[in-house]
């Protein structure tokens, strides 16, 4: 029969359970379904309610642990659940309102997860076979030789090799964000390199937007590209380089032009540079068409005994392979120019008129041309500040400021248009004209002013002997400065890994 439950009662039970006595329980009266179950064994609260047409009995506690106010509350919670249908009250829910009354520890967390393992197990078994970021690179990377010009491939390609983001390593291009690559965007730019960082978003922004293509998307996992990858702001004014120059603002003197064409014919470069180096200056041209020429587009000028013509393809001119031009720009070399090219195309071996003097890595192509930096190291080894773009401004001033010659002629040997709109009608579809009896006087007036300077230059030159030691201690210590510039930027780029790792984490 019910009756209510007091602490009198409560230790009369206690000390039946002292006295050995027969078991029995104790149906409280004041709170439904709660009963004190006494036996030698021990008291103990309960709770009893009706589940699936089942009795059913939740053990609550003894009185030394729990006390009856406390046992009347956890009955009352559990009828609760049961008419308000919100569950079943089970070991979970007792053991839950224990710890929230203090009658157990609190529970021990599990230690968190590995972040790397965690991403590790999802790639393998939720996602198989999806791109790491070498994977993704090296599809991106075919794609650019597919449809852009070589030497964009080339440029494409140094950019993603480069040092910083070699935290990529391994990773699913699915788990990398414009976060992770804004990073180290900021990181290059705050370096100093602030055009380098500009290129490097350039690069990786179509790197995305092809890996987010709807034919790709299955096999990189990301589903956008990322257009709001930007640099940060170019820092106000000029900033001059190591050497001191302003980028953009020299232009070669007459003593640079005359020293760099002396080194080139004195014997101390190996032959094919040296050659490289004569046509660069005395062309005007870029040093990637220099670099990249092909043997077949050097031929003899039929009308002109003495002469040649190197006639260059669209693939050797900024944009026009892009734009569908398919204009040749032709420019007329003088004989002593003409002899030198001859010279080399009988040295050389292959496609190229200035081949490759060694592959630049293991496994890589034995009938590749030069690399174009070669005569930018050549050219500091010389000691002069000009560049090859400088040189081409010294080209173009000394023809209208020394030579009088008109700008529109220079347009003709220097402008990849030969000045002429590239949306011009006419040029693109109605003229095949080279236009090589208006260049020949140009080329005639300027080789023959450089050769002056070159003549000039040479009587200061030292012995062969000590220029090459003069070159090769200048090389030295290029090499070593690059070498710290290197290790600099790999110890940055492992810092801002760590830092993109833990962002990953985190996430």
């Amino acid at each position: 029969m019910p009756i209510r439950l007091s602490e009198t009662i409560v230790k009369k039970a206690l000390a039946d359970v002292e006295a050995k006595r027969p078991a029995y329980d104790l149906i409280d009266g004041g709170c439904p379904g709660l009963l004190l179950r006494v036996g030698p064994r021990g008291a103990r609260f309960s709770f009893k309610y009706e589940s699936q047409e089942r009795t059913c009995r939740l053990t609550l506690g003894g009185p030394a642990t729990i006390s009856l106010s406390e046992a009347r509350s956890l009955a009352s919670d559990a009828r609760r659940r049961l008419v308000d249908r919100i569950g079943v009250p089970d070991d979970r829910w007792l053991e839950a309102q224990l710890r929230r009354l203090r009658k157990l520890p609190p529970k021990v967390e599990p230690p968190p997860r590995d972040p790397a393992q965690v991403e590790a197990f999802e790639d393998a078994w939720n996602r198989p076979g999806e791109w790491t970021w070498d994977e993704a690179k090296a599809a991106f990377l075919s794609e650019v030789a597919r449809v852009r010009r070589p030497a964009t491939h080339l440029d494409y390609t140094k950019l993603l090799r480069a040092p910083e983001l070699a935290v990529f390593t391994g990773r699913r291009v699915r788990r990398i964000g414009i976060d992770d690559l804004a990073t180290i965007v900021h990181a290059i730019h705050a370096s100093g390199r602030e055009r380098h960082a500009e290129h490097l978003a350039s690069v990786l922004r179509p790197m995305w937007s092809y890996l987010a293509r709807h034919e790709n998307r299955k096999r990189s996992g990301v589903d956008a590209g990322m257009p709001g990858l930007r640099a940060p702001e170019r820092t106000p004014g000029d900033k001059p380089r190591t050497n001191g120059k302003v980028p953009g603002g020299h232009v070669a003197t007459p003593a640079e032009i005359g020293r760099v064409l002396a080194v080139a014919r004195s014997g101390a470069l190996e032959p094919t540079v040296a050659a490289a180096l004569e046509l660069l200056v005395l062309t005007g041209q870029r040093r990637r068409p220099i670099a990249e020429a092909l043997a077949e587009d050097f031929v003899a000028w039929t009308e002109t005994p003495g002469w040649g013509v190197w006639s260059m393809g669209p693939a050797h001119r900024k944009t026009a392979a892009k734009r569908g031009d398919k204009h040749r720009h032709a420019i007329p070399l003088p004989p002593g120019l003409w002899s030198l090219v001859q010279a080399q195309v009988d040295r050389g071996t292959g496609p190229f008129l200035f081949p490759q003097i060694r592959p630049a890595r293991a496994g890589a192509a034995e009938d590749g041309h030069m690399n174009d930096s070669a005569m930018n190291a050549r050219l500091l080894d010389m000691g002069v500040l000009a560049s090859p773009h400088d040189l081409r401004r010294g080209l173009s001033t000394v023809c209208q400021r020394v030579l009088r010659i008109p700008r529109d002629s220079v347009k003709l040997v220097l402008d990849h248009n030969e000045g002429i709109r590239s949306d011009d009608v006419l040029e693109r579809h109605y003229s095949d004209d080279d236009r090589l009896d208006l260049k020949q006087p140009l080329m005639s007036r300027w080789c023959a002013w450089a050769d002056e300077r070159a003549t000039e230059a040479a009587a200061a030159l030292p012995d062969i002997a000590d220029l090459r030691a003069e070159l090769a201690r200048r090389r030295r210590a290029r090499e070593t400065a690059g070498k710290g510039k290197r290790a600099l930027a790999a110890a940055a780029g492992a810092c801002h890994g760590e830092r993109v790792g833990e962002r990953s984490g985190e996430a």
